[in-house]
């Protein structure tokens, strides 16, 4: 069904097999990947992830056009193993051309409320520090999320991971609770 904030003609829904080579294509046009690299990643994930390779708490959702049925952006994220109801937003991209028109936000609020109906209570977003993601830095500081740690040279020299936070349930009172070992 439709979500709240989709633009006028867009749905979400569950990502499917025949939407890869429109969502590794999608990558390719943010800029932030070269084919290669979007086969490599993207399509290698997406391929796992319809194959049930992942496991039941990975989830890759799409925007698409109502009309055409072309994917105008995508989310994939998952339950991260060795943390108590912690997520990851691992991608979100949205088509260049529709950028600052409440795709991206329409997808977030998505992936959020998907991570609090599985219980969820911190979902993490790692990006990179490079000046191309400064608008998605800026995008997650206005959705809500706070920077919580850099680690240098991550991803390459002069590249950093910088990781948000945002807490999806209220903290409860009293001592913590233990962390659910999955692994």
């Amino acid at each position: 069904g439709r979500a709240r904030g989709v633009r006028s003609g867009s749905m979400l829904r569950a990502a499917l097999p025949t939407d890869t080579p429109a969502l590794v294509a999608l990558g390719v046009a943010t800029g932030l990947f070269s084919p290669d690299e979007a086969d490599a990643l993207l399509r290698d994930v997406l391929d796992q992830l319809h194959a049930g390779q992942l496991g039941d708490d990975h989830f890759a959702h799409v925007a698409v056009d109502d009309v055409s049925g072309v994917p105008s952006g995508w989310v994939y994220f998952s339950r991260e193993e060795k943390a108590n109801d912690v997520w990851q937003l691992w991608w979100i991209g949205v088509r260049p051309l529709l950028h600052r028109r409440g795709v991206g936000a329409a997808l977030l609020r998505h992936v959020e409320e998907q991570v609090r109906a599985n219980g969820g209570r911190v979902l993490l977003i790692s990006t990179s520090s490079l000046p191309p993601l400064e608008g998605s830095r800026r995008f997650y500081v206005k959705s809500g999320y706070v920077e919580c740690g850099r680690i240098p040279d991550y991803y390459a020299d002069g590249d950093d991971q910088v990781i948000f936070a945002r807490r999806l349930a209220p903290a409860p009172l009293g001592p913590p609770s233990r962390p659910a070992w999955r692994g």
